[in-house]
């Protein structure tokens, strides 16, 4: 029932990029949803001074659902990477994440791409750590993509769709921030340019903090 409850959460804001046609779009807060969730985001992540970024402002502004309540992880094994050593839902916990679900055939997951590399290089020595899981595809034709562009960023793989199922339920990409304690505070439906200054310094702070 735990989990059951929690693919819920997860598809209730989880839509963009269908299997036929690739959309980008961003979830819809209403003014109380965004004040209810004040209290909850400052507490999963606590900021200690008057010039640190309001991180439910600065999220909202940059078209990221802030939920209420951050969210435990619902991964139940490691998810392969293409490269290197499976990420387990223990290894979340001590950095900022950015867990990033996409595919190669969808056009806005491809448009967001090169904003992520930049934004994983600007973020070297920080920590933050980004989780680039591909939703379906054969582990070669994602390499093949990878190594065509040039990539750096760590990739996983869910072949099987599990994840994608809960994480975008609804299409793709979808992203979601998870705090240092391992939980989502925050999910962005559809692309956007990750590199952005604003986002930059937010990641900065939290990942300080």
């Amino acid at each position: 029932m735990k989990i059951l409850s929690l693919c819920l959460v997860f598809s209730i804001f989880a839509f963009g990029c269908s299997a036929k046609q690739a959309q980008a779009a961003a979830p819809v807060t209403t003014p109380d949803s965004r004040a209810q969730s004040s209290a909850a985001a400052s507490a999963a992540v606590p900021t200690s001074a008057a010039q640190h970024t309001d991180p439910v402002s600065a999220l909202s502004s940059l078209g990221f659902y802030v939920y209420d309540q951050p969210i435990d992880l619902p991964i139940a094994a490691p998810i392969p990477a293409l490269k290197g050593e499976s990420v387990k839902v223990s290894d979340f916990i001590g950095n900022i994440t950015l867990l990033n679900f996409w595919a190669t055939w969808c056009p806005p997951c491809r448009a967001e791409m090169p904003s992520i590399e930049r934004l994983y290089k600007q973020m070297s020595g920080t920590n933050f750590r980004i989780v680039a899981v591909d939703a379906g595809e054969h582990r070669s034709q994602v390499a093949s993509f990878i190594e065509k562009n040039k990539y750096t960023f760590p990739i996983y793989l869910d072949e099987s769709n599990e994840l994608s199922s809960i994480f975008a339920a609804r299409g793709l990409p979808s992203t979601y921030l998870v705090n240092k304690e391992g939980k989502v505070i925050a999910a962005r439906i559809g692309a956007m340019e990750y590199d952005q200054a604003e986002l930059i310094k937010l990641l900065k702070e939290l990942a300080d903090g």
